[in-house]
Formats: structure tokens, sequence, C-alpha cells
């Protein structure tokens, strides 16, 4: 999910029968809190905790990290729990200092775990019947429709931030508690590097990026579209490469195949599959002159994002989340269809009625070969993409949710 990923549930339990985790479930329900409701809270009381997988390299992990440097940036003092342990996501370390779950009976929990963990993460914090918290559900999603049973888990929670407009109107259809759109903060460096071009970078080559984690789904993602746009937009040869930067590539051996079997064809295309600690994704932007995604859902497109705050081009597919931020005017927004979710990898199983978008890769191709024949629209679309994300991706937002700054 977005920008923030689901990880399958599966790995989170042993191999037992269904009874017994709807039993375990069960239990669970009995002795997790019941949160604060909207009609009796009011300002913060007590310790602001993020809770999240700090040292996990998915989206939903680097939503957390934004969120608690935008508390701290608004002089706030937020402590940082870390739930990678919990769900066996350990494959960084985290950039910020972290602390165990506080033990007092009242303070203001924002999780970052999505339905199907929320439950395991509230255990897992040690939060219980007496305690009186009011329990942020930090939930990302990609589609107009969400699994049956996530309205259940709203029951633990006094309400759900939403990355994008886009995703709030999905959760304030299907679910019976307030919903706010809290967009994730990104900085926007004071001091930008020079715009690349060949002259100060050494070479002549236009480095085109693309990025996705297996466990957000690769059809969501849709590598292999933005692979058929490159090809396309340059068939004689020229000085360009693209990079496929994945997580998790290695476990689906279906996609591994069919996005090795391409980029085997041509020379310029490289595929990298492994977690990039912060500081090598941000060096990995910085030295991409166009990022593109072919996503056929975003609940928000956090790299997306980050590349604007980098000031580098983005092309996305128009639709969905990543609309909260990109335009017609910082971007290069790609026409669609829309079609029935068909997702090879089950993770989005029994949503006969879903829809996503089907990206038109020969549009893809136009836009591309467009950037790449004009430096000077390149740099006008990503410095107009950084402005808008620096007024747009505020660290007061997450503040103003909590009812601090009105």
């Amino acid at each position: 999910m977005n920008g923030t990923e689901p990880f399958e549930s599966t790995v989170l339990d042993l191999p037992i029968g269904a009874s017994f985790r709807s039993g375990k479930s069960a239990v669970r329900r009995l002795i997790l809190p019941r949160p604060l409701t909207a009609d009796v809270l009011t300002s913060p009381q007590g310790q602001i905790v993020v809770a999240g997988m700090f040292r996990t390299a998915n989206g939903i992990g680097r939503a957390a990290l934004s969120c608690y440097r935008a508390l701290r940036a608004e002089g706030l003092d937020p402590i940082a729990v870390d739930l990678s342990g919990l769900f066996n996501q350990v494959d960084v370390a985290s950039p910020v200092p972290l602390q165990e779950m506080p033990a007092d009976r009242n303070g203001t929990l924002i999780l970052y775990a999505n339905a199907p963990e929320t439950e395991r993460a509230l255990m897992g914090l040690g939060l219980r019947r007496w305690h009186k918290w009011r329990i942020i559900g930090a939930w990302a999603w990609e589609l107009a429709t969400t699994p049956a049973d996530w309205a259940r888990q709203t029951c633990y929670l006094s309400e759900i931030w939403a990355p994008s407009r886009f995703v709030q109107q999905t959760f304030e259809s299907q679910f019976a508690l307030p919903v706010h759109t809290v967009p994730h903060y990104l900085p926007v460096h004071a001091h930008t590097k020079a715009w690349p071009t060949p002259a100060n970078r050494g070479d002549t080559t236009l480095r085109v990026l693309t990025i996705a984690d297996g466990r957000s789904s690769f059809h969501r993602k849709n590598l292999l579209a933005t692979m058929q746009m490159f090809s396309k937009a340059f068939p004689n040869n020229e000085p360009v490469h693209l990079t496929v930067k994945c997580r998790n590539l290695s476990l689906y051996k279906y996609y591994e195949s069919a996005v090795m079997a391409y980029a085997d064809k041509d020379p310029r295309i490289d595929v990298i599959d492994r977690s990039f600690s912060e500081e090598e994704q941000t060096h990995l932007l910085w030295n991409s002159d166009i990022v593109v995604s072919s996503h056929r859902a975003e609940g928000f497109g956090m790299h997306l994002a980050e590349a604007m705050a980098a000031g580098r081009a983005t092309m996305a597919t128009g639709w969905s989340g990543n609309l909260e931020f990109m335009t017609d005017q910082n971007s290069a927004l790609l026409p669609y269809v829309l079609k029935l979710v068909d997702d090879p990898s089950g993770i989005y199983k029994s949503m006969p009625d879903a829809r996503w978008a089907d990206v038109n890769i020969d549009a893809g191709s136009l836009a591309l070969r467009e950037l790449y024949d004009s430096p000077r629209k390149r740099h006008v679309v990503a410095t107009t993409a950084r402005r808008d994300v620096s007024a747009s991706l505020r660290s007061r937002t997450y503040s103003e949710a909590l009812g601090i700054i009105a």
C-alpha cells in the first residue's frame, strides 16, 4: 500500500487452523482498549507516540518517519516506537532514535500499521482495556473500496488518518468514524544541488528511475509498463538509462522472470532488487533526471513526492492518491482507462468489483520523449514541483489534525 505498502498477513501467524486464529482474535478483542471517542477528545493529553516500522524501507515505514519529523519540526517531542521486529520487517537501521512504548494510562498514539495489522500492533505495544488513549490509525490504501474485514478493526481507533483525499473518500464511505486527510510531510532542502545536466554530471546520459516493492503488488506498481514506455520512447540507442529499483522482486518469481527478460533485451535498463537505506534512496533520487510511475493505483505515492521535493521531473498515471500533490503543471500526468482489478499476487483478492487504472503506454512514451527532447521543459516542471510540494506537504498538517494548531 502506498507509499505506504501492504505486507502479507500470512507471514504474521504460524500455519495454524483458521478456528484457532479466530479464537486468538476474539481474545484480543476482549483485552484490547476501547479508544477515546471523538465526542470526548480535546487537545492531546500526555505523551504523543508515533509507532511504525522505522527499520523498514517501505512506504509505510517512511510515512511514520515523516510524521515523527513533522511533529519535531513543529516543536513537539514525540516518541518513536518501532514495530519492524514485531512484523519481521527489519531491513535497515532507523534514522531516528527509538524508545519503548510508555506505560502511561493516557496519551496519543499515531499508529502506522494497516488494518490487518492493527490488533497485533496494539497487543505488541502493550495497550489494554484500562488504558484511555486516543488511538489514530494512519492507514494507507489504494482503491475506491476496502476489504470487507477492515471495518472490524475500526473499533480500536478514535479516528483514521488518510494520506490523500482519494483515500479519505474511500474510508469515509465505508467506516463509521472520523477520517481526516493528513498528507505525508516531505521537507524541501534549503540548498538544492545543481539541476542535473550532462555537463555537470560528467556524462551525456538522461537517467530515468522507477521504484516498486513486491509486497505492494508489482501489478499495481506496473513496472513492465514503464519499461515498455522507455523502450518505445528511445528506439535508436539514445544516451538514456532506466533504473528499475525494486524490493522483494525475488519473492515473486513469475514477475521477476518477466522483468529480467525485458531488461535483458535492452542494455540501458538496470534492475536493482534490495532494500536501500534512506541515504541510498536520497542519492538515487538526486542522480535521476526523471522519476516515472505507471501505477494502476496509489494511496499517496511517497517516492513521487520525494522526487518532486528533490527538484526532479516526475511522470505518473493521472489517477488516485498521487493527485493530492501532482498536477498538469508540476508533473506529466498520463491518460488511463479504469479496469477491474486483476492481481495474480493475491494481495487484492476477494474484491470482485474493485477497479484500477490501466495507463496508456503510447502516451507515456511520447511524454517521456518530450521530457528528453526539452531540457527546458524538464527544468520548468521540476522547479514547479519543488515549489508546490513545499507549499502543500507541510509539517504543520499533523499538528493541525491533532488539534494542537487551529
